[in-house]
């Protein structure tokens, strides 16, 4: 069984099963890169609203355990930091940020608000609200509320953020994992990401 919890807390160990996890969800032949940061180490997410966000995640009432930095190569290069939190001698999986480079320039940072629709640059922000279908995936994706069974979190704010990149734009969404197979298995609904980010590239 992996659904996201276990009962130790090794960090090479649960990487693997989440390593495993997740290239199975993607359908990938081989294995995605990942690295380990224990709780007492330096955020090593890339770039600082990245490091921001991942500091942002944590409230109260969870406590960080490790986090998971995927390298995924495949269906488009992107990265997932996975956050582990303890519980007892074991942990689970809290918050998924995926992050992403699309080829398409945004002018300035568009964000979601809570109300589904996208703010900031006004340019970007129309073209994207003009999608209505786009808007409700974005919002059914970037969850505040959830997490797998049992092991239910509440995010402190819904972060859904396109930001000026170098080499276009930098898709930053968080999500979190659900359940699925009547608790014996998990998702990182990263198909439901991929999806998302070559719909925005086309919009934009």
């Amino acid at each position: 069984m992996n659904n996201l919890a276990y009962s130790g807390q090794d960090p090479q160990k649960i990487g693997s099963q989440v390593e495993e996890l997740l290239r199975k969800e993607l359908g990938l032949g081989g294995p995605i890169a990942f690295e380990v940061e224990d709780a007492g180490t330096a955020e090593k997410s890339v770039g600082s609203i990245l490091k921001d966000i991942g500091t942002q995640l944590w409230s109260g009432s969870t406590t960080r355990l490790l986090t998971l930095h995927f390298h995924i190569p495949q269906p488009r290069t992107a990265d997932l930091d996975v956050h582990m939190n303890r519980q007892g001698v074991g942990c689970y999986a809290g918050s998924l940020l995926f992050s992403t480079v699309v080829s398409k320039k945004v002018g300035g940072e568009v964000s979601l608000d809570d109300k589904g629709q996208f703010g900031g640059d006004a340019a970007a922000a129309g073209r994207l609200n003009a999608n209505k279908d786009l808007c409700k995936k974005c919002e059914a994706f970037a969850v505040t509320k959830g997490g797998i069974s049992g092991f239910e979190v509440k995010l402190p704010a819904r972060v859904f953020q396109i930001v000026p990149h170098e080499r276009g734009a930098h898709i930053i969404a968080v999500t979190l994992p659900k359940s699925k197979s009547m608790g014996f298995s998990a998702t990182f609904n990263s198909k439901e990401f991929f999806e998302i980010a070559a719909q925005i590239e086309a919009l934009l």
